[in-house]
């Protein structure tokens, strides 16, 4: 039976339990249950029904052992609306100091407006789905049911509401009278919406930090050229359709055939140097096809390839929520395969009809989200099968996105393949999913000069989990990383193939953040300067590779940050006590995977 304490302490003297003991349970009434709120206003979101009249909660429940908390939702209504502290909340506030409860005040007057179809479009993936259901063990209803669907409903219905998504909104549509949850649980989100929101802006302070250092020690660079604008080069676009054997999960094979989007320059006197680049989940050639066509223009030749399990049209099934299949787990095998069987054709055409045009031996790699992975593996990462199957298989709540993505490889068979190519010479990885597919383990087998670019707005591939702390990992000399600040995962995409922005309320505009033109911008200019100067063997553009210029080309409102170095005491440093998450997780032998 549980002991209500509220009433108790409000009317009677304080039970005999330390003072501490409240504080702690105060804190996590206030602040982790509206975090947790802030982050489903923000990542999953909503399904485009009519709102109907349904019962409110009234009442948020949090237990811990045998003692249950409460406070009505009235009282943080009246405290958003008007400032007033009522004898309900009063016991709560004296743990707050002004500042404190000033804060929490604007946290819960802040409004998200979001387009209904985008709420519908993220709460209805399988990413989304997962979220809803972890959170669902965490935030449950008045009879201690899961809160999978009442979640769903009250996002849904807070977002179609005239007063919009705010947290007392969201808490007024939940359906059942009360929301409990569990303080151990809570404890454990609450690490994690700190890696989220305190930590990751400390992360992406110290990289500013560091490159405001680099950029001092190194202030020259030559004259800038325009590594943004067309080159001189004509070229010309070519597909090609190519069949291979896959390996099914299963052990058997099947033909598989993809298409490959070729932009070859025209009027070069030796072969030129090859640089592919891989789409991420659910997108194509097409949305890389101006990155591409202006290394074309300054004489590589970009190749395309189609990523026939991971393309477009598995969109609707992990994003858009439309289709309910998954990605096929052989992905993560058969996007490298694909890429070096595409390499294995393209030096055979280099004998015959791209003869004198394709230099097959000097390749760079660019990928995006899952080509970013793609890129990396290619690089020599290795797929770390001991890590996927440690972190993969804890029962946890977990609010990085790409987390469902990296645990479908859990289920592979054990490689065989390698995944890596001699012929890649460079890489560049933008918004890369690596912290359980590679690991530390994985990340420390890249050998050749990567570039690694996160945003700091990014909701699919957190940009301290998946970016900053690897970037970290990596052992080799010519390592960067890029933070584009507040950029977000969809910035280098271009959408639909078509160079504008994406509408306000979309899933584009959501994923992308501000200015993706910007974002392309800057993607285009580094991706040119990095092959010419590891792929084409032109040192003086290594000069350019610098913190000092990346912010003389840096314009609002994205912050562009590069930096070459970044160590585990200067996370702890920005961040003030040790991070809620490991920089360098405990290793794990790659190959001790159980059966």
């Amino acid at each position: 039976m549980f002991l209500s304490v509220t009433s108790t302490l409000r009317n009677r003297k304080p039970l005999p339990i330390k003072s501490g003991f409240y504080l702690l349970f105060a804190k996590i009434k206030l602040l982790s249950f509206f975090y947790i709120c802030g982050f489903l206003a923000l990542s999953v979101v909503y399904t485009a029904l009519k709102p109907q009249p349904v019962l409110g909660a009234e009442t948020v429940f949090i237990t811990y052992g045998p003692l249950e908390f409460s406070l009505p939702v009235s009282s943080l209504e009246k405290f958003a609306k008007t400032g007033e502290i009522d004898r309900d909340l009063s016991f709560y506030a004296r743990f707050l100091k002004e500042d404190g409860l000033a804060n929490f005040r604007e946290f819960l007057q802040r409004r998200l407006d979001v387009s209904p179809v985008v709420v519908s479009q993220l709460t209805y993936t399988p990413i989304g789905e997962r979220v809803l259901q972890g959170l669902g063990r965490v935030i449950r209803t008045e009879r201690r049911l899961d809160g999978f669907y009442a979640l769903r409903s009250a996002l849904i219905l807070a977002a179609a509401d005239p007063e919009g998504m705010t947290m007392v909104n969201i808490m007024r549509k939940f359906p059942t009278p009360g929301i409990r949850m569990n303080a151990n649980q809570l404890m454990q989100l609450q690490s994690q919406f700190t890696t989220l929101f305190d930590y990751q802006k400390a992360a992406v302070l110290a990289v500013s930090q560091q490159a405001e250092t680099e950029a001092k020690s190194n202030p020259n660079f030559p004259p800038r050229g325009n590594f943004e604008q067309r080159g001189k080069y004509n070229f010309s676009q070519r597909t090609l359709q190519l069949t291979r054997n896959r390996q099914l999960v299963g052990g058997r094979n099947s033909s598989h055939s993809f298409r490959v989007e070729l932009y070859i320059p025209q009027g070069l006197t030796q072969p030129a140097p090859v640089v592919v680049i891989s789409h991420g989940l659910g997108s194509d050639p097409k949305a890389f096809a101006y990155l591409g066509e202006h290394l074309a223009s300054h004489g590589f030749v970009a190749v395309l390839p189609q990523h026939i399990g991971s393309d477009a049209v598995m969109r609707q099934a992990l994003l858009l929520g439309v289709a309910r299949s998954s990605v096929d787990r052989m992905e993560f095998v058969d996007r490298p395969l694909d890429i070096k069987y595409t390499l294995d054709e393209l030096e055979r055409l280099s004998r015959s009809e791209f003869a004198g045009k394709i230099n097959v031996q000097q390749v760079g790699v660019i990928g995006h989200s899952f080509g970013g992975y793609t890129a990396l593996a290619l690089a020599g990462a290795k797929l770390n099968q001991a890590r996927i199957f440690s972190e993969c298989n804890r029962r946890q709540v977990n609010l990085n996105a790409s987390f469902f993505l990296q645990c479908l490889a859990v289920d592979l068979p054990p490689l065989t393949e390698n995944l890596s190519d001699p012929r890649i010479k460079a890489t560049i990885a933008l918004n890369p999913l690596t912290s359980i597919v590679f690991g530390p383990e994985g990340m420390s087998d890249i050998q050749v000069p990567t570039l690694i670019l996160g945003g700091s707005a990014d909701v699919i591939t957190s940009v301290v989990e998946e970016q900053i702390q690897p970037f970290i990992w990596m052992k080799n000399p010519d390592k960067y990383l890029s933070v584009v600040i507040p950029s977000g995962h969809a910035a280098s995409d271009q959408f639909d193939g078509k160079d504008e922005e994406p509408q306000p309320n979309t899933l584009g505009w959501l994923l992308a953040g501000r200015d993706p033109q910007l974002a392309r911008y800057y993607v285009k200019g580094f991706s040119l300067i990095f092959m010419q100067a590891y792929l084409n063997g032109q040192s003086e553009f290594k000069d350019f590779l610098n913190a000092a210029f990346a912010r003389s080309v840096s314009r609002e409102p994205l912050k562009l940050d590069l930096i070459r170095s970044l160590t585990p005491e200067q996370l702890e440093e920005a961040y003030g006590r040790r991070p809620p998450i490991p920089i360098i997780p405990e290793p794990v032998k790659v190959n001790d995977r159980r059966r």
